[in-house]
């Protein structure tokens, strides 16, 4: 009964590490442009780069050219690295489009505010912003699941350029990075090795074919 137990709190405990969802946030505005990942309720930042504590700069050490190793003939019938990518280049487009179906957007903002010279190129620039949204969305809708969305488009006659400020969080939980990682990695990681395999050499012609 204790070993039932054990073995149920540690199924239990692979399956909320499995829960824990990671991925990264991008905000574009006029600030300038960042990046965090995101792990859980932990947030790091990527762009720009966060200062680093003043402290002592170990001098370099100058590396030493290494010798150049000759290179070994490739036998004969082995398929080259070009061929073989192109063989597993399949399976890696399925391992991308089940890894695009199971990423979360998990909210996305946009705020545009459409300025100009004239009156006139806001008010078009502004319907072609209105046109060119409606027509993109309906493609982020049926590749990726969104939580919640939030767009917001302006004309402000005060302004000779336009403005845009984008937020965006999406995310994937561990379990599933892992489920892809074994079963779409298995898969490649087949197809390389036997893509890898020398050609078989074409069947010896008969006799009768030779002399005919």
């Amino acid at each position: 009964m204790t070993a039932l137990i054990v073995i149920l709190i540690i199924l239990a405990v692979l399956f909320l590490i499995g829960m824990i969802r990671l991925g990264g946030r991008l905000k574009y505005g006029e600030a300038g442009f960042y990046v965090h990942i995101l792990a859980g309720p932990v947030k790091l930042q990527v762009l720009p780069a966060p200062p680093r504590k003043p402290g002592k700069e170990k001098p370099k050490k100058e590396k030493k050219p290494k010798p150049e190793k000759p290179k070994k003939p490739k036998p004969e019938g082995k398929p080259g690295t070009l061929r073989r990518v192109w063989s597993v280049l399949p399976r890696i487009l399925d391992a991308v489009g089940a890894l695009k179906r199971k990423i979360r957007i998990d909210d996305i903002d946009l705020t545009l505010i459409w300025g100009g010279s004239d009156p006139a190129s806001i008010a078009i620039g502004y319907g072609r912003a209105n046109a060119a949204l409606g027509a993109l969305w309906p493609l982020v809708e049926n590749n990726f699941k969104v939580k919640r969305r939030s767009f917001d488009i302006q004309m402000d006659y005060g302004r000779t350029e336009p403005a845009v400020e984008v937020t965006a969080a999406f995310t994937i939980t561990l379990g599933q990075i892992l489920t892809l990682a074994l079963w779409h990695g298995g898969r490649v990681l087949i197809q390389w090795v036997r893509s890898g395999r020398p050609a078989r050499p074409a069947a010896k012609q008969t006799k009768q074919e030779a002399k005919g």
